[in-house]
């Protein structure tokens, strides 16, 4: 799930199950991407709440208004980002944006321009963030959880009851805290993060049918389809 600064404010992008359209923003959109299950702890709401659909933050905040502590009961962990470490990769955003547009320009407008307006959405988004982070703790178990149902070339690939049972939930429960802490189920979660994996070893030279056999799939085609459920294309 990811918070996104757009032209009308800051938004929610919740889970999607399928692929869908978003028409492209007026300015130039920058968006915080959290980890699996993340975002819903400092938002205190249900992945579920959110999911298939972009939300106006205002919409969730306003229900919920942002506390400070503990928000789950399993093993816990304290927020990584600080205020520095946010501040910082705001300040390298903004610099490399700059750049970017000064030396290229934007259709639409000029280079300073552009990233005079990319520079505020980041400081939205900074501020934010440490509003979010600030002495909160995080639940371990949705990123344990990911990390589980992520495919791994070094173990055999386990069966959602398995994952379940090592988790000591029954398969029904495992899909009920799936819904809340990711927007939708183990089985899908796993599709996305077997697909990123995919993507990651494309990105790093591998063909596709070398990255296919690495993640976890059949045969390239079975990449293929699943590339096209996810990404619509």
């Amino acid at each position: 799930m990811d918070l996104i600064a757009l032209d009308s404010g800051i938004v929610i992008a919740g889970a999607d199950s399928t692929a869908r359209r978003i028409a492209p923003a007026r300015n130039p959109a920058v968006g915080l991407r959290f980890d699996s299950g993340v975002l819903p702890q400092l938002l205190t709401i249900s992945a579920a709440e959110l999911a298939d659909r972009v939300t106006p933050l205002g919409d969730v905040v306003r229900l919920r208004p942002l506390t400070s502590g503990s928000r789950g009961t399993g093993p816990m962990m304290s927020a990584a980002p600080t205020s520095s470490t946010l501040a910082e990769v705001a300040r390298t955003w903004v610099d490399g944006a700059s750049g970017l547009w000064n030396d290229r320009g934007l259709p639409g407008g000029d280079g300073g321009t552009q990233a005079a307006v990319f520079g505020e959405s980041v400081e939205r988004l900074v501020r934010l963030g440490e509003a979010l982070v600030r002495g909160t703790e995080i639940d371990r178990r949705p990123l344990d959880l990911a990390t589980a149902l992520a495919f791994s070339p070094e173990a055999p690939a386990s069966t959602i009851a398995e994952v379940a049972a090592d988790f000591a939930y029954s398969p029904r429960q495992l899909r009920r805290l799936s819904g809340a802490w990711f927007g939708y189920g183990p089985k899908h979660l796993a599709k996305i993060l077997r697909w990123r994996t995919a993507r990651e070893l494309l990105d790093a030279g591998h063909t596709r049918t070398s990255a296919a056999v690495r993640a976890g799939y059949a045969d390239a085609s079975h990449f293929w389809r699943d590339e096209r459920s996810l990404l619509g294309r």
